[in-house]
């Protein structure tokens, strides 16, 4: 993989190619009360082996953006734009599966059948509950056994990948597979999650806030164990969280996510070094530590915008110090403030130098 080594800020963003190109991507809703857009017109680059972390505020729209990487937007949602897949090894695709002259598969075109093996065989996801994602009468290994054979797979092979997988998740195969999913703690379960979700060994694993209901102690393992899995296994992972210093030293890059859109986008080593838009600068402001000096600390005034009624403008403009007329008038696009790094800010030296934060442990220790 190539990255720089880890460094107190994260990790240096990575130069790989691409492996999933989405080019504006657009979930909306109607409703009684008119239309909702919970994505609009997100664009990102993911990187073959890297690890980006999606972060944003609660109804940011996160796990939209997880979704529409699968297609799996839930009726009457209709999901818009494009999402390019570019396999690694076209030739071993599922059966059904085929790729245009670039080497590229456009993954809202595909039939539900071809959909529903690029989500198991060469992308899959890890959602946050991992009790209500296995069937509480089947035993862990029977969930499996039946993954695979949906699949056609060599069973005996799989079996034998996924004994990897536990063992590189620290879990003792024989007693979790004979387990009721009950039977299990929720680090657990959750691991075993991610073990069946690499099964069929994929390219690429989004996580949709995959340790929200874990403990800290928990967290932090589960954190280390995906760097090790991604290391081990060439994996391209997204984490999807609301937690920024769980995902500041996992992350290759971060692309953080202000109503519906993104608007900070970059190395996670940048980004927590020195912000470029004010949402992003606010957000890092506002994180609780346990060394955090109480006055330092301050929340993000105001509150996000209600999807039904999104504002002119730049969206972050209602609550922004540094906004100006042009700001309520203008979107602004995503715009290069560094090499590795760009937001969606009109004033990115300005919102440098208004908007001070200092990152303490957990996160950094220096400083801004």
């Amino acid at each position: 993989m190539a990255t720089e080594e880890p460094t107190q800020y994260g990790r240096q963003a990575s130069a790989g190619d691409i492996i999933l190109d989405v080019e504006d991507a657009t979930v909306r809703f109607d409703l009684d009360r008119g239309q909702s857009t919970v994505l609009d017109h997100a664009s990102l680059d993911i990187r073959r082996n890297e690890i980006i972390g999606i972060v944003g505020e609660s109804g940011s729209g996160k796990s939209m953006f997880a979704a529409s990487l699968l297609d799996v937007v839930e009726e009457p949602g209709l999901l818009t734009g494009e999402i390019t897949y570019y396999p690694e090894n076209p030739e071993n695709l599922p059966q059904g599966i085929t790729t245009d002259a670039d080497g590229a598969v456009k993954i809202l075109d595909l039939n539900k059948e071809q959909k529903r093996r690029y989500r198991w065989e060469e992308a899959a996801m890890v959602f946050q509950g991992a009790m209500s994602s296995f069937n509480p009468t089947m035993k862990i290994g029977a969930h499996f056994k039946e993954t695979i054979r949906a699949h056609n797979a060599d069973l005996d092979e799989r079996m034998t990948h996924a004994r990897d997988l536990f063992d590189a998740l620290h879990l003792d195969a024989d007693r979790v597979f004979g387990s009721y999913p009950h039977e299990l703690s929720g680090g657990m379960k959750q691991r075993a999650l991610i073990a069946l979700s690499l099964v069929l060994e994929p390219e690429m694993l989004v996580m949709d806030e995959p340790t929200a209901a874990l403990d800290m102690l928990m967290q932090r393992s589960i954190i280390a164990m995906l760097r090790e899995l991604q290391e081990e296994f060439e994996l391209t992972i997204l984490f999807i969280t609301h937690d920024l210093p769980l995902v500041a030293g996992l992350a290759d890059r971060l692309a953080v996510l202000y109503a519906f859109e993104f608007v900070e986008v970059g190395s996670a080593y940048k980004i927590l070094k020195n912000a470029s838009h004010p949402y992003t600068r606010a957000l890092l402001r506002s994180l609780p530590s346990i060394d955090s000096v109480v006055e330092e600390m301050q929340p993000i005034e105001g509150s996000a915008p209600d999807p039904v009624s999104i504002p002119s403008g730049c969206r972050y403009h209602p609550r922004c110090p540094i906004a100006d007329e042009q700001c309520t008038v203008e979107d602004p696009d995503l715009m290069d403030v560094e090499d590795e790094q760009v937001a969606a800010c009109f004033y990115p030296e300005e919102s440098r130098e208004t908007i001070t934060y200092s990152l303490h442990s957990g996160v950094v220790e220096e400083d801004m």
